[in-house]
């Protein structure tokens, strides 16, 4: 009866310190997220990261897929007589319409008051919550006192060859300690890799930049966890897994691949280009899918966009 009474009070704590905890934590946030009611603000929160980076891209990021969200953002408003859409509108003279900025920074504003709202409106969860933890901090602690009753009673049944962990936690940590060996995108483990190209006039020339490579996690034994029976002494082991991660495919590997897309548009490779390259080619799927960025030196001429610069936008199909 003591026993559950101790525990009744640990889990009370618990449940306690947690609602205190989430109470300051809510406010705090609620206190710091200021939400401008300036046009203005929001205007320059519109170009910056719905159109500055659905046309500039990002500088060398891991997350290529936020450039996507950022030109699906302006795909959101509709302004009669203007189109906002910077999938459509990149290669403009004024690619930032007023109408577009002021439609776009109202939705982020919009969400700027959801989220304040939504962290003091779940001040109300506290009551739900607080229970949950009671019940789980409450139930923990029962099954510990069970397992240690078990031990006292069968402890003197085990030996060497038994293992003292429990076979669920010896899966458990088989799952959490072995590395997934699925490749996933990283930076930093090969250097950054360059291939420049140039059209047969020398009048259009550009760049494709890369910088992502493609990783898998390697493991290997370091070491062991070691249990020892609180009954006989006994002790047993397992393996400890680590991982470190191994390169699968350069920035370089992903360059070479799209340069042969690049070529495809009448474009040769070349070792340097005439000029600077600071236009890039604003389909987000050339950095989502292919992994690099391409880059020219102009997009238009007197007769409109140019075809060889519009036949780069389309070596990835763009986003519908």
């Amino acid at each position: 009866m003591s026993s559950k009474l101790d525990h009744s009070i640990v889990a009370s704590l618990a449940a306690i310190s947690f609602a205190i905890g989430w109470t300051v934590f809510v406010y705090h946030l609620v206190k710091t997220a200021h939400v401008s009611q300036e046009e203005g603000h929001w205007i320059n929160v519109a170009r910056n990261e719905a159109y500055g980076l659905c046309y500039n891209g990002c500088n060398d990021c891991y997350d290529v897929i936020s450039i996507e969200d950022a030109c699906f953002m302006t795909r959101k408003v509709t302004v009669p007589g203007v189109d906002c859409d910077a999938n459509n509108i990149w290669a403009w003279a004024d690619r930032y319409p007023l109408e577009c900025l002021v439609a776009v920074g109202n939705i982020y504003k919009h969400n700027a008051v959801w989220w304040k709202k939504f962290w003091l409106s779940s001040l109300w969860l506290l009551n739900a919550l607080s229970v949950v933890i009671y019940k789980l901090v409450y139930s923990i602690l029962e099954l510990f006192s069970v397992n240690k009753e078990y031990h006292l009673v069968h402890g003197r049944r085990r030996n060497s060859s038994t293992p003292l962990l429990s076979t669920f936690m010896v899966s458990f940590l088989a799952v959490t300690l072995l590395p997934s060996s699925t490749a996933y995108r990283c930076m930093h483990e090969a250097p950054v890799y360059n291939q420049h190209f140039i059209n047969a006039e020398g009048s259009l020339y550009g760049q494709i930049h890369g910088w992502l490579s493609n990783c898998y996690d390697e493991s290997f034994s370091c070491g062991e966890i070691c249990s020892t029976a609180t009954s006989d002494g006994k002790k047993s082991c397992d393996t400890t897994w680590c991982s470190q991660p191994r390169l699968d495919k350069p920035p370089s590997y992903y360059v070479d691949s799209a340069a042969h897309r690049v070529m495809s548009c009448g474009f040769q490779l070349t070792r340097t280009v005439p000029g600077w390259v600071d236009k890039r080619i604003a389909n987000p799927r050339i950095e989502g899918e292919l992994w690099v960025k391409v880059s020219v030196n102009q997009f238009n001429n007197s007769d409109g966009l140019l075809q060889q610069v519009q036949c780069l936008y389309d070596i990835v199909a763009p986003p519908q």
